[in-house]
C-alpha cells in the first residue's frame, strides 16, 4: 500500500465543471502513486511559473460520501491571477496498474461573474461563460499555466515509466498536448 503525504483540507469536485480531461492507465506502475505526485511536484518546483502553488489535498463528491471514506489523494494545483480554474492530478492504484488523471476544473466566482454582466462587447449568449471577462493576453496567461500543468506530469510519466524516443509517438505522452 502506498502512504500519501500528509494533507489538511479537502475538496469538493462537484462544486466544479471538468473544462477538459485526460485519463490513461500506466501499465506496471501500479505502486508508483506517490512517486507520481513528488515528480510532478519536482517538475513544477524546477519550473517556478510566477503565481502557481500546488499542495496536496483529498478530494470527494460529497460530504456523506466523504464521511464514509470515499475520498481520494490528488495533487491541487492554482495559479493565484486565475481562481476559477484550478488543475488537479490524481493518481490511483488499480491493480498493478496506475490510473492518472488530469483535470481543468472551472467553477465560477462572485466578482468574475459581475465583470462578466458588466460586459459591453459580448453577446447574450457567451457574456456569461466562464472566462468571457479574459482578455486576449489573459487567455495566452491561463494557457501557459495549463500548459505547465501538462508539461509537468508529462515529465513525471517519462521519469516513472523510462520512456525513451519521441514522446509525441508515445501513446500517453503524446495525448497530453491535445487535451
Amino acid at each position: 500500500m502506498t502512504t500519501v503525504p500528509a494533507c489538511e483540507a479537502t475538496m469538493n469536485i462537484q462544486k466544479y465543471t471538468i473544462a477538459e480531461q485526460m485519463n490513461t492507465l500506466l501499465d506496471g506502475l501500479g505502486d508508483e502513486e506517490v512517486g507520481l505526485y513528488s515528480a510532478v511536484e519536482r517538475k513544477l518546483a524546477a519550473i517556478a511559473a510566477p503565481d502557481v502553488t500546488w499542495r496536496t489535498e483529498t478530494g470527494d463528491t460529497g460530504f456523506l460520501r466523504a464521511l464514509v471514506g470515499r475520498r481520494r489523494y490528488q495533487l491541487q494545483i492554482e495559479h493565484a491571477r486565475f481562481t476559477e480554474y484550478v488543475v488537479v492530478v490524481s493518481a490511483r492504484t488499480y491493480g498493478t496498474v496506475l490510473h492518472v488523471s488530469w483535470l481543468l476544473l472551472a467553477a465560477p466566482r462572485l466578482l468574475n461573474d459581475i465583470r462578466r454582466t458588466l460586459r459591453l462587447g459580448a453577446d447574450r449568449e457567451s457574456r456569461f461563460d466562464i472566462g468571457a471577462e479574459l482578455d486576449d493576453f489573459d487567455i495566452l496567461d491561463l494557457e501557459a499555466f495549463v500548459a505547465v500543468t501538462r508539461l509537468a506530469l508529462r515529465t513525471a510519466i517519462r521519469e516513472l515509466s523510462d520512456v525513451a524516443g519521441d514522446e509525441q509517438d508515445h501513446p500517453v505522452l503524446g495525448r497530453l498536448d491535445t487535451v
